[in-house]
């Protein structure tokens, strides 16, 4: 699940490179997403990193949050293929993302590539950041049942109730 959690991020940073929200605001999304999954995935024995939870990432989150609807407007063009650099250069099927080691891999290699994603999508995200500071402000209400929604299926994958 945590690959979801970065799996979010990574949309909401995709979207938005050239404005990052405040810490503080960021960690209010965060720690309760890190919480439920250290403690319904991790806690349950389940070892989230293989193909089928990036099968998982691509076809059921990711869509949901690159979307016109979710954003109110057009993903940014070529979002896609940017995930799936990430992902190729980042992510490995033998990662546990349970482990902290297999987390910090993750974050360092895309913290690595964020330079040149800022580069590329400085111009344009601008238009995004109204967007995103709205979604984190209304969290709460608006998109944290919908991420909880997502846990409870993910967990169904694995067998397990979340």
């Amino acid at each position: 699940m945590r690959l979801l959690i970065l799996a979010f991020l990574c949309a909401l940073f995709l979207s938005v490179t050239s404005c990052p929200p405040d810490d503080e605001d960021v960690a209010k999304v965060t720690e309760p997403l890190y919480a439920k999954f250290k403690k319904d995935i991790c806690g349950q024995g389940i070892k989230p990193g293989g193909q089928a939870d990036v099968d998982f990432l691509n076809k059921i989150i990711l869509p949901y949050y690159i979307s016109k609807k979710w954003l109110t407007k057009d993903p940014p063009s070529g979002w896609a293929k940017e995930k799936d650099n990430i992902l190729k250069k980042c992510h490995k099927n033998t990662h546990n993302y349970c482990l902290e080691k297999d987390q910090k891999s993750f974050g360092d290699c895309f913290k690595g590539m964020a330079g040149s994603l800022m580069l590329k999508y400085g111009a344009t995200a601008m238009a995004y950041c109204p967007i995103l500071d709205d979604k984190i402000a209304n969290w709460d209400k608006k998109d944290k049942p919908q991420a909880m929604k997502f846990f409870t299926q993910y967990c169904k994958t694995k067998g397990k109730k979340c």
